[in-house]
């Protein structure tokens, strides 16, 4: 009797298929644990177990993949014996406004590996999702995973305000687009917001004194849904402050001018 017994070998289950890696998360949830990770780790770096459990929820596999995730969209440095820390980027993502996140957002889907040689080869492109999946493939990413990858993708990429999806067809913006679009989110920010000289004219206001104050009034009615404009126009419309008024009056007087400022100086209170 053969007493050596053959036992079948059994795969392990989980685990990497293999080929090229790509981040497991969309950017909006990395972006998300992000904030948790620059605010844990604001003093220094974190053990694993803390970053597991205070700031991706997932501890195992699931919290390497989202560390990994992390990772490669650079929103965190460090490894399992020395902590875990905060990327400079998302360093800046959190301290951001508003207004300047777009480009950081871009740095931040650019930085795998596999999306920055997606963008590479389409930037200026419009192309189909099976032209997507077909680079993928080239790319080394394996079969299985390749509709996860442009999943990821195209849902960063659109976070991102990298493309456009219009049905089947995905639009990316230009390489000359990309790199204008931090100096025209600066310039937006200057323009936007708050009541600027240019928003009134003051120019204008001022050579002609108070017969255009009335102008005034109408450019604040047209901030009413701002919120704090409202109170503005309310102050305008029952002023407070001490007018001084002098006129002088010769042969060269336009009459119907002076009627109209009077009729403005009684109008606001000033008379």
């Amino acid at each position: 009797m053969n007493m050596t017994e053959k036992k079948t070998r059994q795969m392990p289950k989980g685990g990497r298929k293999g080929g090229a890696i790509f981040p497991r998360i969309p950017l909006s949830d990395a972006l998300q644990y992000a904030k948790k990770l620059v605010s844990k780790t604001h003093i220094s770096a974190q053990p694993q177990d803390l970053i597991f459990s205070g700031v991706l929820g997932a501890k195992g596999s699931a919290g390497e993949v989202k560390i990994s995730s992390l990772r490669q969209y650079g929103l965190l440095t460090g490894d399992s014996k020395t902590g875990y820390l905060a990327e400079e980027l998302a360093k800046k993502i959190s301290a951001a406004p508003q207004e300047e996140l777009i480009p950081l957002y871009q740095q931040a889907i650019l930085r795998p590996n596999v999306f920055k040689k997606l963008f590479d080869t389409y930037h200026g492109d419009t192309v189909t999702k099976a032209k997507l999946k077909q680079r993928v493939s080239d790319l080394r990413v394996h079969p299985d995973q390749a509709e996860l990858c442009v999943d990821l993708y195209i849902a960063g990429m659109l976070f991102a305000q990298l493309v456009a999806v219009d049905g089947e067809s995905i639009s990316h913006i230009s390489l000359s687009e990309l790199s204008g679009s931090e100096k025209q989110s600066h310039d937006n920010n200057e323009k936007k917001g708050g009541f600027t000289e240019n928003n009134y004219e003051d120019s204008e206001v001022i050579e002609a004194g108070i017969d255009n104050a009335a102008d005034t009034t109408e450019v604040v009615t047209s901030y009413d849904n701002v919120g704090p404009s409202q109170q503005l126009k309310h102050d305008l419309s029952t002023p407070r402050a001490i007018f001084n008024v002098n006129i002088s009056l010769d042969s060269s007087l336009d009459t119907e001018k002076l009627q109209r400022q009077l009729e403005l100086l009684k109008k606001f209170g000033a008379i």
